[in-house]
């Protein structure tokens, strides 16, 4: 139970950082490298969070979903883990698009500047 408990506050998160990162890409904010690289990104999270606890229960003998040895501040603490891996990494996503706008608009300034000389 404890480890549905656990899938279940992290499937949300990891499936809006899937659509974040496929929404910026049809809205071709971000390139086609990055976009791989978040995808495989938060599928291997999303991969090693569904199969490492019933892997690690079938590799000690006990059945795939015994969750008797997953305590509460195991589930907050994955949970904030994650958590925090999507704010900063969303954070970081609009860093750079606030960056690459500053820097187009620096070069239209500049150019408008020099014409007017």
């Amino acid at each position: 139970m404890r480890y549905l408990v656990l899938v279940l506050l992290n499937v949300p998160i990891i499936l809006a950082a899937l659509i974040n990162i496929i929404t910026q890409y049809k809205l071709r904010k971000v390139s086609v490298a990055r976009f791989r690289h978040q995808l495989i990104i938060w599928v291997v999270i999303m991969v090693v969070l569904i199969g490492s606890f019933p892997l690690y229960n079938i590799s000690i003998g006990h059945p795939p979903l015994d969750s008797s040895e997953l305590s509460l501040f195991d589930i907050l603490q994955t949970t904030a883990i994650i958590l925090l891996f999507y704010i900063a990494n969303n954070q970081r996503q609009r860093i750079d698009q606030n960056e690459r706008r500053l820097r187009d608009l620096h070069q239209e300034l500049s150019i408008r500047l020099s014409d007017e000389k």
